[in-house]
This record gives structure tokens, sequence and C-alpha cells, in this order.
């Protein structure tokens, strides 16, 4: 058995999930690097997303255990939880929330991004690293896995490979061949800086936290960021090609898109005049976001390979998928919660396994005690997956629901103990 240096793992993504395993290992001084898409930190090449709500037992733990938390509390808005939900027209209108923030404080999906990078050595983290495919190849009782990009460089030699490479994950094809299938349901993004001209009436409806209406065929949610400016979410039932080039709300043309949400015979038609106001005003071009979600059955069994008559779920010397990798769902607001926990359960298994680095470096020893870890973390994550997945469904369920405002607000007033 044979020592050497200690290889680094591989992260691909560098999102809340991989950027918070990195930090983790860095904790342990446990040798790392970090591949992702983006040029750069401050690339605008794709949008970082909104706000997001923290739980205390999952996401604010790992942050807790990454030593992070006293800056994420000073990031967080513990003014910004409450939710206020009504229908289309206006009515049923509820409110839930803390002042205080409770334990689920808001904070921006950049800011979370930008607290985890701080976090990190800069040299940790190679951008603009598209990956395109992983070679695997069977070399005598090890497995030679080999990261290809597409500037044409390639990558090997690592402990693991660690896919948190989000819902279009290319690490995942390696332990299933199941892929994301789309909801029914697509998104549209839009803003209302503070000055539009529908920036009070934003406020009004929204104030410092979000505020959700539903219909049968559509939702749209206000949600107010950190710099004041609200998201708007449209959130429609349509076929797949809704946003896609060429499609009737194709954002790259915005008249088109707006006759479509809009118009006569449009998703929104006969809601209420302010909630359609907030959507003229919506500064685009709007941000297309068809909604996925991975087979839940992928996670019905806790025994071996994972085989349901369509998908399996194989076990590759390795090779790791976290958050959206996964798991993929549709929003329930625990995406992020759930990624950056996998993070931190995966992390306490390797620690568990390999111990913190010191000394020889024995490559079929580690091998064996990392695939321990990976065992054991799936064990502990193939359950939340199918809750997390089921979940998102259910969400759906009650939202486009004829009555889901009225099904949404008994569930939240359920949550907060309110008969």
């Amino acid at each position: 058995m044979g020592t050497s240096t200690i290889p680094p793992i591989a992260v691909i993504g560098g999102g809340p999930c991989g950027l918070m395993l990195a930090r983790l290992l860095q904790t342990a001084s446990i040798n790392y690097v970090v591949f992702e898409r983006d040029d750069s930190p401050t690339s605008t090449l794709r949008s970082q997303g909104g706000t997001l709500d923290i739980h205390r037992d999952s996401g604010q733990e790992a942050l807790r255990r990454a030593g992070l938390h006293e800056k994420f509390k000073s990031l967080a808005r513990y003014d910004a939880t409450t939710m206020t939900l009504m229908d289309f027209q206006g009515k049923f209108r509820a409110s839930f929330g803390d002042d205080d923030g409770g334990d689920r404080p808001e904070i921006d999906r950049q800011q979370l991004r930008q607290l985890l990078l701080n976090s990190l050595p800069t040299d940790r983290i190679r951008w603009g690293k598209i990956l395109d495919v992983v070679d695997s190849k069977e070399n005598g009782e090890t497995r030679d896995l080999t990261l290809n990009f597409r500037d044409g460089s390639t990558e090997s030699g690592f402990r693991l490979i660690v896919g948190a490479d989000g819902a279009w994950s290319k690490v995942r094809s390696l332990v299933t061949d199941a892929k994301p299938v789309y909801s029914g349901k697509s998104f549209l993004e839009g803003r209302i800086s503070p000055d539009n001209a529908q920036y009070k009436l934003a406020q009004q409806i929204a104030g410092k936290g979000t505020a959700m209406a539903m219909s049968a065929k559509s939702t749209l949610a206000i949600q107010q960021l950190s710099d004041a400016s609200y998201r708007i979410y449209m959130g429609v039932v349509a076929p797949e090609s809704l946003t896609r080039p060429g499609g009737d709300a194709d954002p790259n043309d915005m008249d088109k898109a707006r006759k479509t949400m809009l118009g006569p015979g449009g998703f929104y038609d006969n809601w209420t005049q302010d909630l359609r106001r907030l959507i003229e005003a919506s500064e685009g071009p709007w941000r297309p976001w068809p909604l996925y979600r991975l087979d839940k059955t992928l996670f019905s069994s806790n025994e071996g390979d994972i085989h349901d008559g369509r998908f399996e779920w194989k076990r590759v010397p390795g090779v790791v998928l976290l958050g959206d990798a996964a798991h993929l769902a549709t929003p329930n607001g625990e995406g992020v919660n759930q990624a950056m926990y996998d993070a931190l359960v995966l992390f306490d298994q390797i620690i568990s396994e390999t111990g913190v680095p010191e000394g020889s470096y024995h490559q079929k020893a580690d091998t064996e005690a990392l695939e321990r870890a990976i065992v054991a973390y799936e064990k502990e994550m193939r359950p939340r997956a199918y809750e997390h997945i089921q979940s998102s469904i259910d969400m759906e369920d009650m939202m486009y629901a004829d009555d889901g405002a009225q099904h949404m607000i008994e569930a939240f007033k359920h949550a907060h103990g309110e008969s």
C-alpha cells in the first residue's frame, strides 16, 4: 500500500451548496478545489436570484458549523419574514411572520454566496470552468475519473468528485440516468426598482417581506431584496415552450411577453388592477425560469443500488451528489437549506471516516473510508430528498388549486399555531 501527498477533493459548482462544503473542508484543513462555471465572482452571465429564508436547523446550522453564523446575522433581514397571502382579486388576505424574524431570517442569494466566497482563499476557486462530461474508466482495483471542461482542459487525480452543479448536473449522469422533468409550470422574473412608478404600490402590498397572490393557472410573488428593490415572480401553468425563444412569453420580445401575461385571455387577464399594474411596470427583460424536478422514487429505498423499473441510483466510488444535483425540486422554501445541510452531513461523515488529514496518505484505505462516508451520507440524505420533492409537489398542488389562496392561508395558520 503506497503513500503519497493527499490529493484534493474536487467540488463542481460554486453556488451556496458547493461553497458551503468548501468552507467546511477549509475549516478542517482538507485539500479541495472548486470549479465554477461563472467567469468571475462578479460575473453577470447568470442571475443569482432573489431572497432566501435560511432555516435554523438546516441552513443556519451549516453556517454555524462553518464559523459564519455571526457574519450571516449581520447581513440577514430579521424584519423581512412577513408573508402576505391573497387570491387574485386581493381577497382572503392574511399576513404571517414575526417582526424579529423568528428562526427563518431572509438574506439575498447574492449576499449568501458572497459571504461564502469571502471565507475561502481565492486560489481555491477556478472560475470559467464549465464541465461538459466526467470520464470514468476502470483501472485495476480503482477507477480513474477525469473532468473534461468546455475550454478543452482536463483535470484528474482527485480523492473525490462532488457534484454540486445544480439542476442540469453533469456529474449526475455517473450515478443515474434520471433527468429533470418539467413540472408544467414556469416562472418569469422581473424587477421593481425604487425609482419605478409603481414602487409605492409594491411597498403597500409586500412591505419589507413577501406577498403572494394565487389563482388556478397563475401566481404572483412580490419580494423585497436588501437594496429595497422588489423581485416580481409570475408563475404560470403552461407548456415548456412558453418562455423558450419564439415562445409566447419569450423575454426577448417583451411586448409579446407582456401581452401573453396581461392581454385578453392572458394569464393575468382577470386579476385585480393593482397586481396587473405591478406586472405591467415590472422591468425587463424578464428572466425565464421553467420549473423542473427529479423523480421522487429515486429516493424510495435505502438499500444499495436503487431501481424502480425506470431509474437506477448507482454507487460509483469517488463520486457524490449534493443539493439540486442530487434532489432537484420545484420551489418550496427548502432548496438552499437542504443543499447546505447536505454539505454539512457529507463533511461530518468524511471527518468521521477519514479524520483530519495528517501524516501519510494511503490511497486504498482512503478510498474505502470515503466510500463508507458517502454511503452514510446518502442513507441520511435519501429520506430527506424524498420528503423535499414530495413537499414541492404538495406546494404546487396547493398554490395552483382553484381555492389555492384559502388553502395556503389555512396551512400557514396551522404552521403558526392559529385556529
